[in-house]
């Protein structure tokens, strides 16, 4: 499925770089050893780096501890620095539509690789939520047992109070700035970009490696800004009907703490969907939880929780 980053061989996850119909990804990968496996996976919010999220997805693989279990990460077209050879040169700017084609060709090409009876289930944060919802509806008989929005993104984002700000950034400036800034920041030396980024932001450890190394290039931000924009403008109304046909699939955490998917989306859903399987968290995580440890390794015990009945036995 892969070939494997060197200096990665002996520990997980694996840095990988796999062949999605074409598109070289990169990948953080804890593979099964059984024949008969779980896939879980994952895709992110925006910015779609699945680096970001390696500390979850590690608290996962090890709650589980099954030899059938498998978790795939994988990242966005376009967000990613890139370095390996035939991507080197990607200078396409992709859609919404894009990422969720890429998501259908991962998933298609899991199915190919590890045949029909594969059981899936696929966890995602934010935008990425609603990208795993259009994924079930291109793929309904690809075997996904369940779709686990974190904090998901599902309607009405340029309402929001961080789209209504976001949805006035993108259409005052253009996504080729946002190339030029991230051109001058990447000249950087890497402990000076490391120590303005830290103070900027506020981030630290994991979070801050990636923010300061791989989101501020070039191609990444014009493509993180692009996809932002088509966000706005295509995540609106919500298709109860789809979600009524598989509403025994889907499980959707919200928070009160969210500038993205605030309580009154919550409520929206409880209120339609009062059979459905969804959360307001009681501790007030905010949307980013992967940025902070202590929130890293609560939603990684929730979804353990989650999904430890749909791992199929080795």
């Amino acid at each position: 499925m892969v070939s494997i980053v060197k200096n990665s061989l002996l520990r997980t996850p694996f840095r990988a770089v796999w062949e999605v119909a074409g598109y070289q990804t990169e990948t953080l990968l804890w593979p099964a050893t059984a024949q008969k496996k779980t896939i879980l996976l994952f895709i992110p919010g925006n910015p779609g780096l699945v680096e970001y999220y390696t500390s979850f997805l590690q608290g996962i693989h090890e709650a589980i501890a099954s030899p059938s279990f498998e978790i795939i990460g994988v990242s966005h077209k376009g967000h990613s620095v890139n370095y390996h050879e035939d991507n080197s040169r990607d200078k396409v700017v992709y859609s919404l539509e894009d990422q969720i084609q890429h998501k259908v060709d991962c998933i298609d090409t899991l199915i190919e690789q590890n045949g029909p009876e594969t059981n899936f289930i696929l966890v995602a944060h934010s935008i990425g939520s609603y990208i795993s919802a259009e994924v079930l509806k291109k793929r309904p008989n690809h075997g996904i047992s369940r779709v686990i929005g974190l904090f998901p993104t599902l309607r009405d984002i340029a309402i929001t109070p961080n789209g209504v700000n976001i949805t006035r950034l993108v259409k005052t400036v253009p996504a080729s700035a946002f190339g030029i800034a991230g051109s001058l920041i990447s000249c950087l030396a890497p402990p000076f970009r490391q120590l303005i980024v830290g103070a900027a932001t506020g981030q630290s450890g994991e979070g801050l490696q990636v923010t300061a190394h791989q989101l501020l290039h070039s191609s990444v931000l014009k493509n993180v800004i692009t996809m932002a924009r088509f966000e706005m403008e295509t995540v609106k109304d919500l298709d109860h009907d789809f979600y009524s046909k598989h509403l025994d699939k889907f499980i959707l955490y919200y928070s009160s703490n969210d500038q993205w998917a605030p309580k009154d989306h919550y409520d929206y859903m409880k209120k339609h969907f009062p059979k459905g399987t969804i959360h307001l968290c009681t501790e007030n995580i905010p949307h980013a939880f992967c940025l902070e440890p202590k929130h890293v390794n609560y939603m990684a015990e929730k979804v353990k929780s989650w999904i430890k009945e749909d791992v199929v036995s080795a």
